[in-house]
């Protein structure tokens, strides 16, 4: 792959939404987290030339997500103030940013977005702590069997086991939930 541009391509398409998600899960913010997986993407292209002969691309591009999720989590803290002024636009013509069109999700999408979200985390929360690493790798990361033995450092057949041994366990959890949401609502 070094330096290959179509190696680039093919590795950003297959793995973009997977890391967009675990960095979003991290991050919070939509934009924030676009801009975590740029870096995340131009260290995958940068580092090409080491990586043409690792098999383990995957793991490798989960632990450099993770990483610069921290790292952006520290300099948000560090980041208390900032001055908004105005930008000149296309025409050379000064633009006050609140003129700038919104092209975020509407608050109502972002809202059942969020709730769903958080259902889904209270329920794989609600599982045994052994479960639920593998859960979170093979749903949220979407990490497959032997990536998910290889990341907790136990045999991929453990891994299925857990897996399948917490899917009724998610159901009933998912079951409470959903019965608690019907009966506020």
């Amino acid at each position: 792959m070094a330096g290959d541009h179509e190696a680039f391509e093919t590795l950003v398409h297959r793995y973009e939404t997977a890391l967009f998600q675990m960095i979003y899960r991290y991050v919070g913010e939509y934009h924030e987290a676009w801009d975590v997986l740029q870096q995340v993407l131009l260290q995958l292209y940068l580092s090409l030339v080491t990586l043409h002969l690792r098999a383990e691309i995957r793991p490798w591009l989960f632990t450099v997500a993770r990483n610069r999720c921290i790292d952006h989590l520290r300099h948000r803290r560090q980041t208390y103030f900032s001055e908004l002024e105005p930008r000149d636009n296309a025409q050379g013509q000064t633009t006050d940013l609140a003129d700038l069109p919104d092209t975020s999700p509407q608050p109502e999408e972002l809202t059942e977005r969020r709730e769903l979200r958080q259902c889904v985390y209270r329920v794989i929360e609600a599982i045994p702590i052994q479960y639920r690493l593998v859960v979170w790798h093979r749903c949220v990361g979407n990490l497959d069997f032997p990536e998910i033995g290889q990341v907790l450092n136990i045999p991929t057949s453990t891994v299925k086991n857990r897996f399948y041994r917490a899917r009724p366990l998610l159901r009933a959890a998912l079951g409470a939930q959903l019965d608690m949401a019907t009966a506020k609502g």
